[in-house]
Parts: structure tokens; sequence; C-alpha cells
């Protein structure tokens, strides 16, 4: 039994904790997944864990608990003083032994009274930082800590760098000579003992023959069909010991090379380092301080810690880089044969670490480097020769990108571990060697972050804005950035990447490979456009009550699409069909999952920007397992893409007033939708009826009408004359021509009617014309009229200087009987016929326009 809560306790308080949730967060209260802990005795989010006066992001190492005053973590900056008592190393790993002790809601033994920070977490505001400003306090943008192009100019980096990289290269082609080599004794050595096994075969063949067939004519024709059997038999066999044996030269291969590029890249940040700090004796002006702090931290790597910043406090578009990028690819048109004079170029402007790890990162992006095209004699000085390894397969983009971040003076590492990439689905086990990979971590700003610039250069298709041969005008596949791998915040990392020392998660609370098996497939569309999952899910799905449903949270409105597949691949795909309802609301997107049937399933779901587009980008996926035993439920959804709101509602300045949630349940009641719009906004409908009963109704169409319009908003009226779900769409569009009423029509909105009861009044509505502005139907309100009855017709028509109703052949003219309000008797004739009531609205014309219809039946 919890002791909190003893029988001598307050029972409210009891009720308290009883209602937090489990492993609350000590700043915002909600609960603590593993992906986003910090654990300093207390639980925070990562992005909860800053200081409680100004809100600047904290770290393990940072962060500073102050028990005796306010309990909470606070920056260096804002710690409480105390004169005589203050100690400088109570920072970090000793603050978290001040914190308090973990317990049942550790929580509540610090927080007291009601808890009232000094700041509210906004994700969209502007980080704090305390380090790097001016006289004035504005942020001033850090410079690089090894030196900018005109350091390296002034003091000789580039020279020593162009003679230590010509002994380097003396050394890689020796390496790729032994590789050459190698290869050709080792194939050499193949096809002898192939060749040797072969003959072998032969003679026991002939023997064999010749035991058995005595006819020398039946042994020749016997031997010569063997022969050429035993021929393909072999050839297969030497195609297939080659191809193994090249896989394991290329691995072989590739570790040598890595080691090299691991050797070179130490040795030339150490020669930068040494060459900035023997230079300042011929440089009076050099800031010796800052040359020697460079060589120690060249000396070796970095401590791996988290980063004491997220990506939005480095910059907050990849738009800020524009100009940069423009340079990066004016360098990218030209061969190089030397990396001293590639990174020379590509560092020429840059100020900052993080712009020239940016310039080379866009470099290796902006190069299909695939199109390369190296023989084995190539010249290792010439253009090619410099990229030989990436086409050998020897070297990979995250080792070229180690080796100039190299020269540029900057620490890289090549990150081996697990990714969840092609061919991966949710909840598969990765004890194999199919999802190995590798990935980059450069320091930057004093901090390790993320790049990768293999997976930063997706293949594409579309049309390349740098494409300058564009004459045909087809969409081909191109190389294009994908911004999400440049400086990737750990937090969304993690849902791709696992590392085989945890260390290099960059979290601050680990997570284990379980846990990260149990995430959901995340892409770098999902970050890109902005989406966030609006609670936390794991990667396996159980559905409740026959469904699952999912929500995420959209900056604006995107384009989505889905994919429901069974991992059974003997299910009918048309069982599949129906299963997943999406709705958007405002700034969610709300996906419900219906699978048909028990069994275990895969949810993909796709996004892309331009709603118009056919290129759909996968964002996430799950598993999804049906715990229900229940076989061949009839689908639940009608068979349509979305329901809610599209872009053009927006162009077009339609907001609803009524039904935000798009899905609309309801009984026996028409339903009443009202839009606000604007004045020139050409608007239609369409209804229609998706089951699950059959119906004899083939016009769903009479059963909506426009009870109202005006300048700024519209009415409609939807009547179900039986059960089921209909799908009611409004669209829009600009009126061209008045007078035929034509123009460009898209869908506005889309609505899902759940009809539980169908209406107690079955009958079909009027149908209202383009005409119809500013009145109201009074009466009758049904569209159907029975014949040869006297009928009473009132209408409100403000703008009506003449109301009349035309029945088959005869003309009833109507009375203004009050302000605006119309009244006319009408015989509705003995045969079927239309009767539709007009106006005229103009004392100028005498043409009287339709405004109703009804159907006499």
């Amino acid at each position: 039994m919890d002791d909190r809560c003893s029988s001598d306790g307050d029972d409210s308080d009891c009720e308290d904790l009883r209602s937090l949730p489990r492993d609350p967060c000590y700043r915002c209260e909600k609960r603590v997944y593993p992906v986003e802990k910090v654990d300093v005795g207390v639980l925070f989010h990562r992005r909860c864990f800053r200081c409680r006066v100004c809100g600047l992001q904290l770290t393990l190492r940072t962060f500073h608990w102050d028990q005796e005053n306010t309990p909470d973590v606070y920056c260096n900056a804002h710690l409480t003083r105390m004169v005589g008592s203050i100690d400088k190393d109570s920072i970090g790993i000793q603050s978290a032994l001040n914190a308090p002790k973990r317990g049942i809601n550790a929580n509540e033994q610090i927080r007291g009274s009601l808890y009232n920070p000094g700041w509210q977490y906004d994700s969209k505001a502007i980080e704090f930082n305390h380090n790097h400003r001016d006289m004035f306090g504005k942020a001033e943008k850090k410079k690089t800590s090894l030196g900018t192009y005109q350091d390296f100019e002034s003091l000789g980096v580039f020279d020593a760098q162009s003679a230590l990289e010509l002994r380097q290269k003396e050394e890689e082609d020796r390496l790729y000579e032994r590789f050459h080599e190698d290869r050709t004794k080792m194939v050499q050595r193949l096809e002898d003992e192939l060749k040797i096994e072969k003959d072998k075969s032969v003679q026991e063949l002939v023997a064999g023959f010749e035991k058995k067939i005595t006819s020398k004519k039946d042994i020749k024709t016997g031997l010569q069909k063997e022969t050429e059997r035993l021929e393909q038999l072999y050839q297969r066999k030497k195609e297939e010991r080659l191809r193994t044996l090249m896989n394991k030269l290329t691995t072989e291969e590739k570790n040598q090379v890595t080691r090299l590029i691991e050797k070179h890249s130490s040795e030339m940040l150490l020669m930068i380092a040494e060459k900035l700090v023997t230079m300042t004796e011929s440089v009076p002006d050099a800031d010796t301080t800052t040359l020697q702090t460079a060589t120690i931290d060249l000396s070796r790597p970095p401590p791996v810690a988290p980063p004491e910043f997220r990506r939005s406090q480095l910059f907050k578009t990849p738009e800020e880089f524009e100009a940069l990028d423009n340079q990066v690819f004016e360098v990218a048109q030209k061969d190089y044969s030397a990396f001293t004079d590639l990174v020379k170029d590509l560092i020429h402007n840059c100020q900052t670490d993080l712009e020239k790890s940016r310039a080379i990162f866009r470099w290796i992006t902006v190069k299909d480097l695939n199109k390369l095209e190296v023989d084995e004699t190539v010249n290792p000085e010439s253009p090619m020769g410099l990229l030989r390894g990436i086409k050998y397969g020897t070297e990979s983009y995250h080792d070229l990108f180690k080796r100039l971040c190299s020269y540029a003076g900057l620490h890289c590492e090549v990150i081996q571990g697990l990714s969840k990439g092609a061919g991966y689905k949710p909840g598969m086990r990765m004890d194999s060697d199919k999802f190995r990979n590798s990935w980059t971590a450069v320091f930057i700003e004093g901090s390790w972050c993320f790049i990768n610039c293999n997976w930063g250069a997706r293949h594409v298709k579309g049309h390349d804005k740098h494409e300058k041969d564009s004459v045909t005008g087809l969409a081909t596949f191109y190389y294009r950035c994908d911004e999400f791998y440049f400086v990737t915040d750990p937090e969304d990392h993690i849902h791709q990447h696992f590392p085989d020392d945890p260390k290099w998660q960059l979290l601050e609370c680990p997570i284990s490979l379980t846990e990260f098996i149990n995430l959901p497939v995340v892409k770098s569309p999902f970050f890109n456009y902005g989406l966030k999952f609006a609670n936390h899910y794991d990667g396996t799905q159980y559905t409740s009550n026959g469904i699952i449903v999912l929500q995420l949270k959209i900056p604006n409105l995107l384009g989505f699409g889905y994919t429901l597949d069974a991992k059974d691949s003997n299910m009918d795909p048309q069982k599949l069909e129906g299963r997943v309802m999406l709705r958007i609301i405002g700034h969610k997107a709300i996906f419900t999952v219906a699978p048909p049937k028990t069994g275990k399933y895969y949810l993909t779901i796709f996004a892309k920007e331009d709603w118009r587009s056919e290129s759909l980008q996968s964002a996430c996926a799950f598993r999804v397992k049906c715990r229900e035993k229940r076989e061949n439920i009839r689908s639940p959804f009608p068979k349509v893409p979305f329901f809610g709101p599209t872009p053009s509602m927006s162009q077009y300045g339609i907001v609803p007033q009524t039904h935000i949630d798009p899905l609309v349940v309801f009984s026996y009641d028409d339903v009443i939708f009202q839009f606000q719009i604007q004045k020139d906004v050409k608007l239609t409908h369409t209804l229609q009826y998706h089951g699950p009963f059959h119906s004899d109704i083939t016009d769903f169409q009479r059963y909506v009408f426009v009870r109202y319009r005006d300048e700024k908003s519209i009415s409609y009226q939807v009547r179900c004359p039986i059960m089921g779900k209909f799908v009611f769409n409004v669209f829009g569009g600009t009126v061209t021509s008045p007078e035929e009423n034509t123009g460009h029509i898209e869908c506005l909105f889309r609505y899902l009617l759940d009809c539980k009861h169908p209406a107690k009044d079955k009958r079909p509505l009027p149908r209202a014309c383009h005409r119809w502005f500013l009145g109201n139907m009074l009466e009758p309100v049904v569209g159907d009229i029975d014949p040869d009855r006297r009928v009473t017709f009132r209408v409100r028509a403000p703008l009506a200087m003449d109301v009349a109703m035309l029945v088959g052949d005869a003309w009833f003219h109507f009375k203004e009987i009050a302000d605006s309000i119309w009244e006319g008797n009408v015989y509705t004739g003995k045969g079927q016929c239309k009767a539709k009531l007009y106006a005229k609205l103009t004392k100028e014309r005498a043409r009287f326009s339709p405004l109703v219809e009804f159907n006499i039946k």
C-alpha cells in the first residue's frame, strides 16, 4: 500500500495523487515516454527541461537544482546565489545528487504549492541563449572555432593541406593497387579451381558413358548433350562463386578504406591545429588562446553528449542558407582533382562551423554520384579519381562526408547501428544484417549533431530546377536534398536510427532496442511537413471494438493518402477497401481503421504538400492487430479518400459555421449545414448514398435544399430518407459568366453522414435554382406535390418585384401579403409535371427568373 495514502491522511490528497498520470513530467504533469525522458530524480520531457526563469534548454551537464528556495531546475545565470556558500562545482551530475529521490510520484515531494514557472513553453518561441551576445545584448553569430577561409589562407593552412593530401593520396593509391592485384589473383584462383573441377567432371562423364554405351555414335551424341549441360552448370557455378567472392572482397576493402579515411582525417585535423598554433609566431594578431584550445579539441574527438540546443536554435528554415547553397551549386558544376581545392571553394564564404557543414552537405546531396563512370585504370589525379571509392563501392557517402569535414576542420564520426530503412515494416525484428546501416554526426557549435548525406540525397521523380536541359519537359529521376537530414534533433532521429553504442543516441536517457522497435515507423516527410502525433503511439496498435484511431497534428491543410495491407498475403485485396476513414478537423488529421477480421495488418500514411500533386511520400506506418473474433465484416466506410475541408475552401473564403467535424451522426431529423461565404462564389453540391442497404431512390440530389443564401452565408437542409451512410459534397468556384452560370468548380468540403434512423418525413425537398438569393421558402417545404389539388405557396423574396408559379402551361401570380412575403393559391393539375416558382427581380426587365422547382406527381 502507498504510505502517502494512509488511513490518517487526507482523502482529497489521495484522490489528487491517484488522478496524476503515470510517470508525470514535473513541469507539465503529462506522462513522460522513454524517447523524451530526462531523469534527474524527477522526470521531465526534454522539451520541458528548461530553466524555470528564462526557459533556456538545459542538459544533464548544464542544469542546476535549487532545493533551498523554489525547488526546480535553473540555468547558471538564474541559479539563486547564496553569499559565502556558492559552489562552482554544483552543476550537472552533482545537481542530480541534490535532486529529490525517485519514488512513487517523486514530483509530489517537491511540488508543495501550486507550481507557477516564470515562463510558459512555446515550441515556436525564440530560444534563449546566454552565450554569444554582443555588447548590446543581441544574439551574436558564433564564429567557427577552427578558423574561416581567410584564417586558413593567411596562416598557410591550404598549402599544408595540399602537401599532406599528396602524401595521403599516394598511400591511398597503393591501397587501391593492392585491391586490384588481390582481385585479379582471387579471380584467377577461382577460375583455376573451377577448371580443375570441370575437367574432373568431364573425365568422369566420359568414363561413365564408355562403360554403359557400346555404340560410338551413341557415345558421341550423349557426350555432346551432357557436355553442354555441364558447361551451363559450371557457368552458373562460376557466376555464383564470383558474386560471393566479390561481395566478400568489397566488404573487406570497405573496411580497409574506412580505416584509412579515419587515419587520414585524424592526420588532417591534427595538421590544421598544429599549423594554426605554429603560425602564431609569424602572425602577431592571431588569437593564441583560441588556437591552443583548437589544438586540444582536435587532438581527439570531443566527448559524446546530447546537444545543448535544438535545430531551431541554429536556424529556423533552410532558406537562411540560400546564398550559400547557390554558391555550392556553382562549385558542383566544376571538376576537381584535389580535395583541398574542392573544400577551399566550398568554405570560401563560410563564417561558422554550421555553414561549413552545410556547404559540404549540399555539395554531396546535389551531386548525382551514381552517374559517375570510373574505369579501373583511371588516373588518380583526374577529377573522377577523386571520387573513385564511391563508384567502386568501397567508400560511402558518410566516408566522403567525414573526409571533407576533416579538410574543413570539423570533427565527424561515422556511426554504426540499425535503421528502419527500405523493406522495414512496423514491429519487425532486427536480428539480421539486413537493417545494418551507418550515418554521421559532426561537431558544430560545441555539440554533436546528426547529418546524413546518404539519406539526405533522395531519389525522386519530377523536374529538377537545377537541371539546365529541360527540352523534353518529361519528368525524370533526380536527387533532391531532404532537409530533415541536415542537423536532425535526436528525439526525431531515434525514430529511424538505433546506434550500437547507446551514447550516440544523443538522448539524455537512451532507449533500449525493444523500445526502438516499438516506435512507429516515421519517415522524413513526417517532420518536413511539420506533422506531430497528437498522443504517444506505439508502433503496434490493438483494436478496441474493432477499430483503432490515430490523430496527427497538422500545421496546415495537406494532402494525405493511406494503404492498409494484410500480413496474410492470401487475403483478397478488395476486402481491405473502405477500411480506413480520414477526417480533417481543424489542425488534426484523424485516421479510423476498421480491419475486416482477426489478424495482423500494416497501415501506411502518406502525405503531400501540393494538394493536386500525384506524388505522395510515406510519412509514418503502424502495425495493426485486430483482436476481436469476427469474420468478413462489411466495409464500414465509403470508399472516398477523405472527409473535411480542402485547401480550395480557404482560397474561396468558405468557412463552416455549424459542423466542423465532417463526421455527422444523427437520427430522424434533417441536418442543417451553414457556411460563411464570399459574394461572388458559385456553389453546388452532391449527395450520394453508400449503403449498407439497397435503395430504389435514383436521385438523392432532391434531398438537399438551399434554405437560404445571402452575400455572406449559405444554409443547406439535408434529409436522409433511409438508414445508412451518405456522402455530402460541397463544390465551389468563380462565376465567369453570370448569365450562363459557368466556371471552374472544385471540391470545398466533404461530409460523411451516418444516419442511424431515417427521417420522419421521407419526402424529397424542393430544388433551389441559382437565382435563389435572400429568399425563404415558407410553405410547402417538400419537393413532391400531389396532383389535382389546391395548394397554398408562401415565400419570402425581398428582391422580387413580382412572383408567379408555372405549372405545366398555366401561370399563377402571387400577391404580396406582408413585407416581402408572397402568397399564391395554385392548382396542381391532373398530370405529372414540373412546378417552378419564378420572380421578376428588376423593374427594368420583364424577364422572370426561376427560384425554386417542385415536382407534381
